[in-house]
């Protein structure tokens, strides 16, 4: 914790005024009296006269009857009993004093006079007592040239971020389980990827066609994502089901009587892998984005290594319906460990 905040009256300021103390009393400090310094004082006992003359000084030593009394100290008086508080060498000449604050202004001067000195010293090293002027620009001229983004060293271009991969143009691509599928025919268009998402699939490339400003049918390719649906190679037929669930979401929200008929599932094997193919017909009485009532979707999950999933899907609506068997046997020709992915 800090130190709560000190008063100002109490504490007293370290380059500020001398902090006064109580007034000495009047005719000053009376001798052996504690304290306080000699006051200088212009009123001194009339030559000859003690205020306790004929009486026991209180500001001697009084011994017991019958012990040797101190010797006289010199400045006493033997047959007056009085001893002189200056001794032999008489009062001290009386120093003329003035009230001001020229003691105070001289404390200022000479303060100011040290805080310019330690800032002076202070700025020296943490400038690093540079000599020559101009060596503070070269210092940061230095840094800035070693911040500066370094160059290739061939071509002496600057490095840039690698680009997402391009469509092949004639096929589909999954990096990373160096997959390609064949692209089912020219009536298709590119729409994202490789590298895009689209639950359930990740590091996919997809392609569309669209019906109408607001209907496509949809043919794509990734991972399965585990994190969207539940993979387990032990058990395609529930992969594909989950996968299903997934893909439908909101997809067919918009329309009226929506109907889902029963999954046919197919074992299959895709470049010597297993897999299976989940096939059903999504239907409806209207709907506003298009005049079709129903629409074909095929769901293809292969166990790439016992770990890693690959899933196909292509969803043709009916307006398309000759789309919808090239892009079945287009997931089927999937290539894994292809020499082009």
């Amino acid at each position: 914790m800090t130190y709560p905040p000190q008063d100002s009256a109490s504490a007293g300021d370290p380059y500020g005024q001398p902090q006064q103390g109580p007034p000495p009393p009047a005719g000053g400090y009376a001798p052996g009296q504690v304290g306080g310094e000699p006051y200088p004082t212009s009123q001194m006992p009339p030559s000859g006269h003690h205020p306790y003359a004929g009486q026991p000084d209180p500001n001697q030593p009084q011994g017991h009857p019958g012990q040797p009394q101190p010797y006289p100290q010199p400045g006493y008086d033997p047959a007056s009993g009085y001893q002189h508080p200056y001794g032999q060498y008489g009062p001290p000449p009386v120093q003329a004093t003035t009230k001001g604050g020229g003691g105070t202004t001289a404390f200022l001067v000479i303060g100011v006079v040290v805080l310019m000195a330690i800032g002076a010293v202070t700025g020296y090293f943490l400038l690093g007592g540079d000599d020559e002027p101009g060596a503070g620009a070269a210092d940061d001229d230095t840094t800035s040239e070693n911040e500066a983004p370094e160059e290739d060293e061939e071509d002496g271009e600057e490095p840039t971020e690698e680009s997402a991969p391009a469509p092949s143009g004639t096929h589909l691509e999954v990096a990373s389980l160096s997959s390609i599928t064949p692209i089912p025919g020219p009536e298709w268009e590119y729409a994202g990827g490789p590298g895009a998402a689209s639950d359930p699939l990740v590091d996919a490339e997809i392609y569309t066609f669209n019906h109408t400003p607001e209907w496509i049918s949809f043919f794509g390719v990734g991972v399965f994502s585990g994190a969207a649906a539940v993979f387990d190679p032990a058990d395609l037929n529930a992969s594909a089901a989950s996968a299903a669930d997934v893909w439908l979401g909101d997809g067919f929200a918009s329309v009226e009587g929506y109907q889902m008929s029963e999954i046919a599932y197919t074992e299959v094997e895709v470049d010597g892998r297993p897999g299976v193919l989940a096939e059903w017909r999504n239907s409806w009485t209207s709907a506003p984005e298009t005049e079709d009532l129903w629409e074909d979707t095929a769901i293809l999950v292969v166990d790439v290594d016992g770990v890693n999933g690959f899933i196909g899907i292509a969803s043709v609506s009916e307006s398309g319906e000759a789309m919808y068997d090239p892009a079945v046997e287009a997931l089927l020709a999937t290539d894994f460990d292809a020499e082009t992915a």
